[in-house]
């Protein structure tokens, strides 16, 4: 009981490398951002495996941060790769690219962003992975189309209300700021659901 607990991981890396630690901690180096999916891919490995060269890191290492790289998306495409199926940071690289280089390719030109909204009886989550989503499939989109298609694209009027208050200045901003909205409505939600439980007890 007194030694340190870890959760038992049973994911797409075989055992020799979920099951592998060593004593020293390992920071990840400043210039390696998170990838969503919606950057050019390509990019994400370069700058990774450049900081991972230089911080020599074992290969087990490399796989373990650049998982810890992979948000959104990206994230849900780790978590279905098939059980105990990467080996080494080769197979998990090529797997990455395999799947997200292939996306990039299917081009489309920024304008066409324009034409993503928000669906009837769509959640405001929903029509952001969606957008996200299409983003990847725009080559070298400016940062202003991105968000100008994102806020043409919703049809929540509080949303809409907020970002037009303050535009943001870049689309991770708008991300940022249409999540913690998301999780107010949430939060807003659950306790207007749990003073409704209270009332029909009393």
């Amino acid at each position: 009981m007194s030694r340190p607990w870890r959760r038992q991981k049973v994911d797409a890396f075989t055992r020799r490398i979920s099951d592998f630690s060593e004593d020293k901690r390992r920071h990840m180096p400043a210039n390696v951002k998170t990838y969503d999916g919606t950057r050019d891919p390509d990019d994400h490995l370069k700058i990774f495996e450049s900081a991972a060269t230089i911080k020599n890191w074992p290969q087990p290492v490399w796989c373990h941060m650049f998982n810890y790289t992979l948000v959104g998306n990206t994230r849900n495409w780790f978590s279905k790769l098939p059980r105990r199926s990467i080996d080494g940071f080769k197979e998990l690289r090529k797997a990455f690219r395999l799947n997200f280089t292939q996306r990039k390719k299917c081009a489309k030109i920024p304008v066409e962003l324009a034409g993503v909204k928000q669906r009837q009886g769509e959640s405001t989550s929903a029509y952001v992975e969606r957008y996200k989503d299409e983003c990847i499939h725009v080559k070298a989109c400016p940062e202003i189309l991105k968000i100008s298609g994102f806020m043409n694209g919703i049809n929540n009027p509080e949303l809409i209300k907020r970002l037009n208050g303050r535009v943001p200045q870049t689309f991770e901003e708008l991300m940022k700021r249409t999540r913690s909205f998301i999780q107010g409505e949430a939060a807003a939600a659950d306790s207007k659901k749990g003073y409704s439980n209270y009332r029909s007890q009393e």
